[in-house]
């Protein structure tokens, strides 16, 4: 099992780290990973940014880096938020979970998600987590085996891949035993189905033990 840290203030994140956390990026998205970008061609000056931008807004109470290491070098790593909606701040987001492709089937996902549920309810007061993955990649399974329930769908919520397929999920999930209420996105009812005859987003809940 891999080491985690956490990263919560802008000066956690050494030079060095974020390179390198710049390269996983670069090597997931390359290798075909749904982590939160857009699909592949990409290059290091087109993540650097976004990742900044998630480094300057680091702070223990709403944004935090959770890094998975094998020694010293990273290996996976994944963003938790709160939600900044003052009428739900007891939500919040798992972001670009991402594995290098030299270390899957590892377990360093299933660590980073396990330790996101932990972070999220047991030091930042948060009840309910969302997030969002590509449908299509067995990304549903992984998840529901961590205990993750799928609630609906959006079709056509993320841009064609080079193929033309339309894709995506959308996973939300609960951190005291409650569930996700069902709702509509565009008008459409979330039940779980494939929307409009196209493969989309997903809503999934999740209930810890």
């Amino acid at each position: 099992m891999p080491d985690l840290i956490q990263l919560s203030d802008r000066s956690d994140v050494t030079p060095g780290l974020r390179r390198d956390l710049v390269d996983c990026w670069v090597q997931v998205t390359r290798g075909g990973g749904a982590a939160g970008f857009p699909f592949p061609p990409v290059a290091e000056n087109d993540l650097a940014p976004v990742l900044d931008a998630l480094i300057a807004r680091l702070r223990p109470d709403r944004e935090r880096l959770l890094v998975a290491l094998h020694g010293t070098v990273p290996v996976g790593w994944a963003h938790l938020s709160r939600d900044p909606n003052p009428l739900i701040p007891h939500w919040g987001a798992v972001n670009h979970l991402q594995t290098l492709p030299t270390h899957r089937k590892r377990g360093v996902g299933t660590a980073l998600m396990n330790h996101a549920r932990d972070v999220a309810r047991d030091e930042m007061g948060l009840r309910r987590l969302h997030l969002s993955a590509r449908s299509g990649m067995g990304l549903e399974t992984f998840y529901e085996r961590l205990g993750w329930r799928e609630a609906g769908r959006w079709a056509k919520a993320l841009p064609p891949a080079p193929d033309g397929t339309l894709d995506g999920t959308v996973h939300g999930g609960t951190l005291d035993g409650g569930t996700l209420d069902g709702g509509t996105l565009d008008g459409r009812t979330l039940d779980g189905r494939t929307l409009d005859g196209a493969p989309g987003e997903v809503l999934m809940v999740l209930t810890p033990l």
